[in-house]
């Protein structure tokens, strides 16, 4: 998938199936009591960075968390965007018998399943939910498409993230990010910046005969319809470091109370995204 591809999708799978929070929660540091503000150059910048890292220092480490307050998902595992491909293993409710545990592997078209995958649990390591799906046999995996689940709309959006160069910073600033506040993750400083708004089609109201005619009895052309400007706030928010290192990425999806979180953990170098379960794409395609 193209990187112009990839953008297209995030904002394909927002206009279908995401709702926008209309304010970010209050921050508790100083210069925050007036919400959120247009980025500066400087944050603009930094978030400029932030999809190109996470691509170029791969494969990450991720942990995904949905809880809409009934139901709770945990994905745990590894993601390369170079292959665009991740595995990992899944946890479904809440600690106890009923929990269901298995693996699932993702890619831009789709998903799969192994519920039957033992040696792995929600909290294994990335190396031993790796070896657990290259063991898994071919056919105990389930394959389908992306529907609109928030768990299905949290993995493409992961999986569209990644850009094989950095955005255009200048661009950036003028489509629309804010700035949130700053929050401390595992022991390191990150800006909370809502991302990019797609502008709203231009619609130009039609004339009636009256108007057409004034017009053109005036010799002058009908007023310019004003330009349409973006309301609201993205439903992506980017926790971004001082070096454009992202942190995390919340997402914020229609029928969930809170946004799921998706923490990039760290780059793993010495183990890959194993070849199953891709003698046939997840997605069955």
């Amino acid at each position: 998938m193209t990187r112009r591809r990839r953008t297209r999708v995030l904002a394909v799978v927002f206009a279908a199936g995401l709702s926008c929070c209309a304010l970010a929660w209050a921050g508790s540091q100083g210069g925050e009591a007036d919400g959120p503000r247009a980025i500066t150059s400087e944050e603009a910048g930094r978030l400029a960075m932030a999809r190109f890292h996470v691509y170029e220092n791969g494969p990450h480490r991720v942990t995904l968390k949905i809880d809409d307050g009934r139901d709770s998902y945990e994905v745990r595992g590894l993601i390369d965007y170079r292959k665009h491909r991740a595995v990992g293993s899944y946890a479904a409710g809440e600690p106890g018998p009923k929990q269901q545990k298995g693996l699932i592997a993702w890619d831009n078209s789709g998903l799969a399943v192994a519920t039957e995958a033992k040696g792995t649990s929600p909290s294994s390591k990335t190396a031993e939910i790796a070896r657990a799906a290259a063991k898994a046999p071919h056919g105990g995996w389930s394959p389908r498409a992306y529907a609109g689940y928030p768990l299905d709309i949290a993995l493409r959006v992961v999986m569209a993230l990644g850009a094989d160069r950095p955005d255009n910073a200048q661009l950036l600033a003028q489509s629309g990010p804010r700035y949130l506040g700053e929050s401390t993750l595992r022991g390191t400083s990150y800006a909370r910046i809502s991302g990019p708004r797609p502008k709203p089609q231009e619609t130009k109201p039609q004339e009636t005969k009256s108007q057409k005619e004034g017009a053109a009895g005036a010799g002058s052309a009908s007023p310019a319809t004003p330009q349409p400007r973006r309301t609201g706030l993205s439903p992506l928010t980017y926790w971004v470091d001082e070096d454009g290192e992202l942190g995390r990425l919340e997402i914020r999806s229609g029928g969930v109370e809170r946004p799921v979180t998706v923490d990039f953990t760290g780059h793993e170098g010495r183990v890959k995204v194993p070849v199953e379960p891709w003698g046939e794409s997840p997605g069955g395609k």
